[in-house]
């Protein structure tokens, strides 16, 4: 019975040919990113909220949801441009 108890429970899943196709093209397009080792380009509160078509307030809640965190630079609120780009994609960050 310990045997039993103390194995790592396993999952069976069906999953349709173009979804796997989806999720490993996004794993290696992660992975290639993340080789390139390109320095992170940060956007202004107003640039973020524009690229994104909402206001100013939605960028506030959405840091504070933890959805779109936001980075001080200084003093000043700076967006990283890939969490803006994944949210344009329709990417959880």
């Amino acid at each position: 019975m310990e045997d039993f108890n103390n194995r790592t429970s396993q999952t069976l899943m069906i999953v349709s040919k173009d979804d796997l196709e989806c999720i490993v093209q996004n794993a290696i397009d992660k992975l290639l990113e993340q080789r390139e080792n390109k320095p992170e380009v940060f956007l202004t509160a107003e640039e973020t909220a524009k690229r994104l078509k909402v206001d100013r307030s939605t960028l506030w809640r959405w840091n504070k949801e933890g959805y779109l965190v936001a980075n001080k630079v200084g003093s000043k609120v700076r967006y990283k441009l890939s969490d803006v780009e994944r949210i344009q994609k329709g990417e959880l960050i």
